[in-house]
């Protein structure tokens, strides 16, 4: 009777061995069949868009001043903020090496002059002696040579003169126009050199914005084409901007161009508008080429959402993408997909690293 029950135990023990290898074998049948699955291809298609640029508000006139010379800051008593009228007296350089040299170059006219005068003098008289033949003509030519070369000495010191007078106007530094100074770079008594700035000067009669766009949207600006402004701390409604000059020289880093708008005058006499403020320069009525999906495709893991594409040995990929906008029932792929690829559609038909057939 035991005999019999352990061969029962026996039995029972190869029947569920059997089943589980088979199940095993129908598993392994149903991983290595390739999942039916429809793909939609990845293409850019063209979106309403707005584009925008931030922005620095400035004074349409702007001047760094500075000098040509080498000298100490006597007179500067001004302050950053300081209103100026054109032609005002800024500031006053002192050099005493060239009050030196102006001091000199005024002795040596005076005695170029004396001399000019005497050989002056001198020649006319050997012309009237040398007309009367009481004068030779070697007399005369010696007289005559020497007259021009102290007219020439003359006319020398002068022009040292006129070139002193020139380099000591830069001693004097005027308003170039009604405004501000807005900056400060030294102050009275300090040492000045020759390029080093003093100070900048602003006008607000009239605004500008300077603009940074980047090469690959720079196109969208026209010279003489009109945008939106905003500048937020002024007022919530935009400003009419018209584009003046773009830059066409971008900078080699940062692949970025420069774009100058001016504000319409209607509008900014009365706001409350100042240099420095944040601008966003804005264009409407624009598109923009896009990658987008449905949103239905997407796979989400946690904070992470992805989709799933076909790999090259036809299997389900699950890529990880950057979403952007979501325009109705698609969304912006920013990266993680390129077009030209494609998507499953079927995404809860599929694992990652599932074997797929595509099917139209």
């Amino acid at each position: 009777m035991r005999k019999k029950y352990n061969t029962i135990i026996l039995i029972s023990f190869l029947l569920l061995a059997v089943f589980f290898t088979a199940c095993g074998n129908d598993e392994n049948v149903k991983t290595n069949t390739p999942i039916k699955v429809k793909v939609k291809k990845i293409i850019k298609v063209e979106v309403p868009f707005q584009y925008e640029y931030p922005g620095n508000v400035e004074g349409v006139r702007r001047a760094k001043l500075s000098t040509k010379l080498m000298g100490t800051l006597i007179y500067f008593p001004f302050e950053a903020g300081t209103k100026i009228t054109k032609g005002q007296i800024l500031a006053k350089i002192k050099s005493a090496g060239l009050d030196a040299k102006r001091g000199q170059v005024n002795a040596n006219i005076l005695q170029a002059k004396a001399a000019f005068n005497n050989i002056k003098i001198n020649y006319e008289r050997i012309k009237r002696l040398y007309a009367l033949e009481s004068a030779s003509k070697k007399e005369l030519e010696d007289t005559e040579l020497a007259y021009k070369m102290a007219k020439e000495r003359l006319k020398a010191a002068e022009e040292m003169k006129k070139e002193i007078s020139d380099i000591l106007s830069y001693s004097i530094i005027k308003a170039p126009f009604n405004g501000y100074i807005v900056n400060k770079f030294i102050e009275q008594g300090d040492i000045t050199s020759p390029g080093r700035p003093i100070m900048t000067v602003e006008s607000f009669n009239k605004f500008k914005v300077n603009a940074q766009v980047s090469a690959d949207e720079i196109n969208l600006f026209n010279r003489g084409g009109e945008v939106k402004v905003y500048i937020d701390a002024v007022s919530p409604e935009p400003f009419i901007g018209i584009v003046k000059e773009i830059n066409p020289g971008g900078n080699s880093y940062s692949k970025q161009f420069g774009v100058q708008i001016l504000l319409n005058k209607k509008g900014v006499a009365n706001s409350k508008i100042m240099s420095g403020m944040y601008a966003r320069v804005v264009l409407e009525n624009k598109t923009k080429p896009i990658i987008a999906i449905n949103k239905n495709s997407l796979v989400k893991r946690g904070q992470l959402e992805g989709v799933y594409t076909v790999s090259t040995r036809n299997e389900a990929l699950l890529r990880w993408v950057r979403l952007g906008k979501t325009i109705g029932n698609k969304v912006e792929i920013l990266s993680g997909l390129s077009a030209g690829e494609v998507v499953i559609t079927d995404k809860n038909k599929v694992k990652d690293g599932q074997k797929i057939e595509v099917v139209k």
